[in-house]
């Protein structure tokens, strides 16, 4: 398991109502992995703006966000957590493409020991402010050719890191892919 590799435990929450946001500062790192809508019928967003601005004030003063695959869908109207993460979801063709996801550049150790991979998967599009973020895992499709698959930067004094593959169990499972995972989760704890 990953909080095995990590040396940490790991708290899933479903219900971002049941999140104990004024203890936010206990945990190293906030993982978001829920797209913005309260749920698939309801086009409402989940993230109130006193959600939001915990968020971003936990980062600022030094907490750190794992944003990860459905945690990017929907944000762009929560103005401050998108500019805090620079990046959103636009689209992602209808059918899972087989993607090779590779490391582009180096940042922090996010990129070691991670060789390209092949998985199936949903390709994400995003617009990402790459000018100011550090993107450091790209993802090629034969039919719709690359994108961003990886950016991580400081905000503040914490840390923001976002990768957009994960949409399926074989794919989180995925060992270089878990590997992705654990590297961005360390770096994100100071490690």
């Amino acid at each position: 398991s990953i909080a095995g590799e990590i040396n940490a435990g790991i708290e899933f929450i479903t219900d971002p109502g049941s999140i104990k946001w004024d203890s936010l500062n206990d945990y190293s790192v906030f993982i978001l992995v829920k797209t913005a809508n309260v749920d698939p019928e309801d086009p409402g967003i989940w993230m109130n703006k006193d959600y939001e601005r915990t968020i971003t004030e936990y980062v600022k003063t030094g907490g750190s966000i794992f944003v990860l695959h459905s945690g990017l869908p929907g944000y762009q109207k929560a103005k401050d957590y998108r500019y805090m993460v620079k990046g959103h979801f636009l689209h992602h063709p209808e059918e899972h493409q087989r993607i090779i996801v590779k490391p582009v550049s180096e940042y922090y150790g996010l990129t070691n020991g991670i060789n390209a991979f092949e998985i199936v998967d949903e390709q994400y599009f995003v617009d990402c402010d790459g000018k100011d973020t550090h993107v450091f895992l790209e993802a090629e499709s034969e039919q719709f050719g690359k994108c961003i698959a990886g950016w991580a930067h400081e905000y503040g004094k914490g840390k923001v890191c976002c990768v957009t593959p994960g949409h399926t169990l074989e794919v989180l499972s995925q060992p270089m892919m878990k590997k992705v995972m654990i590297n961005a989760i360390m770096w994100c704890m100071g490690q």
